[in-house]
This record gives structure tokens, C-alpha cells and sequence, in this order.
């Protein structure tokens, strides 16, 4: 898929967006359900949307629900961020939840038995910050991403979280270089007004379409452009957390630094690896 001037080819109406990365109040994000889905309507121009909080679907269910009663114009997928022993994995497509803290191998195993995609969420984010009632944002990492590359069928390389920049390059950099995989952009929205700043851009209109481009490895990843008021949401929103995190690490001390066996590249403008941002 060409990755010049892409943004444009969707004004000729064959290429369509998705954010496939969303929480709602069923995990740790603020919104609830409905209050997603009418965002969504009314404020964005997506497409397809997953409600994918962390290790349930009851959220995912209710919309679901939700979708039979409004004449919504975008479609859903029903989606899971699990949480595995090397970290998030998110299953697209699903029927039901796989619970967390079972191996990343298996995670992906029981994703693919339902029929689901596999899709590496921000792979490269680590923190050594801890509080038990957090979530923490925590990816699989580049030995994970290596022993089951055959196994993943995307790598989420556009995580529109503002912090995360040098994550999504280091994502973009192996897959490129070595795994060849899906590329997928999403929000990881917690509140309403990060919802489609970052998306997937596929072939098609539906989720059938946008599982075919998984699948196939015809999808890009983009950003769209954060506002002042958004970001400053974003800030408010994570504060607390931030404060309770910072206390609790301060007084039981910092998690072990995660070993890698090998050093990722910063990719810079001679790497030739970029993310693409839309004109608006």
C-alpha cells in the first residue's frame, strides 16, 4: 500500500478508517459505553470501532447490544487488550474474553481459535512504575515480538497516546524491518476526545473488509493532530493516577528493569522510517 499521500486517497472513497483500540469505564477508561458510541456518531468520521478494555468484554458486549437499538452509520468489532505474562496482547473479532496472566503463545492460540487477530499493542512500552490497582501500559517486547512474529498478525505502531512517540518509531522499525506484519494506528482512548486520533486505514467499508487487510497485511497506520483542549483532558484525566503511582513506587520501590537481548535502534530521518500525519 503506498504510503505517500495516502490520506488523500480516501477522498476517492475506497479506503476507510478504524480505531480498533478503545476503553471504556469497564476497564480503566473514563466514558461509558454509550457515550462512546455517540462520540463516535457524532464527532468522528470512523468507520469501525473496537471496544477493547483490559481483560473483559462486558463493555464490548453492551455495545454490541447497544448497536441493535440506534441506527449507528460505523460498525463495531467486539475486541479484548489481554493482558499475558509478557504484556498486552490485543484480540480482535472476538466471541469471548481470555483471561489475563496466561502466556503470550496462548494468548495468541486462543485468539486464533475463535477466529480472532492478534494484534502486538504498543509492544515497546515499559515502565518500572507500579501500583497493584493501576493498569500498568506495559507491550510484549522486542524477544516476544521475535518468538512469535509468525504467530502475531499486526503491530500496532501508531498508539496515539502523546507520550509514546519513541515507542511507535522503535514498533515501526522492527516491523519493517523484520516482521512484515499489519501495521495498525488506534487511540488507546481512555476519554472521549482522544477516540480517533490515531486510526488504521484498510480497503473496503466493513469489519469483514478490515479483517481481510489485517490479515493480509494491507493496512496503514496514521495519526491525526491532538488539540490543546484534548491534550489538557488527557492531562487531567491521568494525573491522579500518575500521583498514586509515583507514591506507591516511591515507598515500595521500582520494578526490575526488563533485560532485552538486543538494543532497538532510535530510527531517524536515514532510517527511512516514518509515521505519517494527515493534512487537515
Amino acid at each position: 500500500m503506498e504510503h505517500k499521500g495516502i490520506h488523500k486517497l480516501q477522498d476517492i472513497a475506497h479506503l476507510s478508517k478504524a480505531d480498533i483500540h478503545i476503553h471504556t469505564c469497564y476497564s480503566d477508561g473514563r466514558p461509558d459505553v454509550e457515550a462512546v458510541l455517540d462520540y463516535v456518531q457524532n464527532k468522528t468520521d470512523l468507520d469501525i470501532i473496537a471496544i477493547a478494555d483490559h481483560d473483559t468484554m462486558e463493555g464490548a458486549f453492551l455495545a454490541q447490544e447497544m448497536m441493535k437499538t440506534k441506527n449507528y452509520r460505523f460498525e463495531l468489532v467486539l475486541a479484548e487488550e489481554i493482558t499475558s505474562k509478557e504484556g498486552h496482547i490485543l484480540g480482535l473479532f472476538l466471541k469471548e474474553p481470555i483471561p489475563p496472566g496466561l502466556e503470550v503463545h496462548t494468548v495468541i492460540k486462543r485468539i486464533k481459535e475463535q477466529g480472532g487477530v492478534a494484534i502486538a499493542a504498543h509492544p515497546f512500552m515499559h515502565t518500572r512504575w507500579r501500583n497493584p490497582k493501576i493498569i500498568m501500559m506495559d507491550g510484549i517486547g522486542f524477544v516476544a515480538l521475535m518468538r512469535e512474529k509468525d504467530h502475531l498478525d499486526g503491530v500496532e505502531i501508531v498508539n496515539a497516546t502523546p507520550t509514546l512517540g519513541e515507542e511507535n518509531l522503535q514498533a515501526a522499525f522492527v516491523n519493517r524491518t523484520l516482521m512484515f506484519k499489519a501495521e495498525t494506528g488506534a487511540s488507546d482512548a481512555h476519554i472521549l476526545e482522544a477516540i480517533g486520533k490515531g486510526y488504521t486505514l484498510f480497503e473496503g467499508k466493513t469489519a469483514a473488509d478490515l479483517r481481510h487487510a489485517l490479515i493480509h497485511h494491507q493496512t496503514q497506520a496514521m495519526y491525526a493532530k491532538w488539540t490543546f483542549f484534548a491534550l489538557l483532558r488527557y492531562l487531567f484525566f491521568f494525573i491522579p493516577k500518575g500521583v498514586r503511582m509515583v507514591w506507591y513506587t516511591l515507598t515500595h520501590g521500582r520494578l526490575d528493569k526488563r533485560p532485552e537481548l538486543v538494543n532497538i535502534p532510535k530510527p531517524g530521518k536515514s532510517d527511512g522510517i516514518s509515521i505519517e500525519t494527515p493534512k487537515e
